[in-house]
C-alpha cells in the first residue's frame, strides 16, 4: 500500500525542515508540501486518486485558508473519510486540541517542530501503521 505525504504549512523554515524529518524517517520518500490550506484543498480537488491514500502534516495558524477551515472545507469531499491528519503545530491551547477531535480525520496532534521520533511515532498510529508493516 501508498500513503502520500503532505505537509501544510506557511512557515518556509518549517516547511523545509518538516520536509527533511519526514524523509529522513521514512515516513515518505517524495511529501507534497503546500504553503496554505487552500493551496492543499487545491490539490485534493484536481489531483485526488482513489488509489491513494493521505497523510496530511497540517498546521493550525495559516493565512488564506487555516488548519481549521481546510479541515471544516474537505468535509464536503465524498472521499473526506480516507484522509488522515496530523495537526502540526506551534499552539499548546488545550482549546485546539479539544477542536481537533471534532473531525474524523484528525489521528494526532504533535507539536512544531518535527522530529523523527515523532515521525516514528506517526508510524505506530493505528489508522497509518499497516502502510509501514
Amino acid at each position: 500500500m501508498n500513503l502520500k505525504v503532505l505537509i501544510v504549512d506557511d512557515d518556509p523554515t518549517i516547511k523545509l525542515l518538516h520536509r527533511a524529518i519526514v524523509v529522513k524517517s521514512n515516513l515518505s520518500a517524495q511529501p507534497l508540501v503546500f504553503g496554505d490550506g487552500k493551496a492543499a484543498f487545491d490539490y485534493f480537488s484536481t489531483q485526488y486518486d482513489e488509489n491513494e491514500n493521505y497523510l496530511i502534516l497540517l498546521d493550525i495558524n495559516m493565512p488564506v485558508m487555516n488548519g481549521w477551515d481546510f479541515l471544516g472545507a474537505i468535509q464536503d469531499f465524498s472521499f473526506a473519510n480516507k484522509l488522515r491528519v496530523i495537526m502540526v503545530t506551534s499552539s499548546v491551547d488545550s482549546a485546539d486540541k479539544e477542536n481537533a477531535k471534532q473531525f474524523p480525520q484528525v489521528i494526532g496532534y504533535l507539536e512544531k517542530p518535527l522530529k523523527v521520533d515523532a515521525c516514528n511515532f506517526i508510524k505506530t498510529i493505528p489508522a497509518v501503521a499497516p502502510f509501514f508493516a
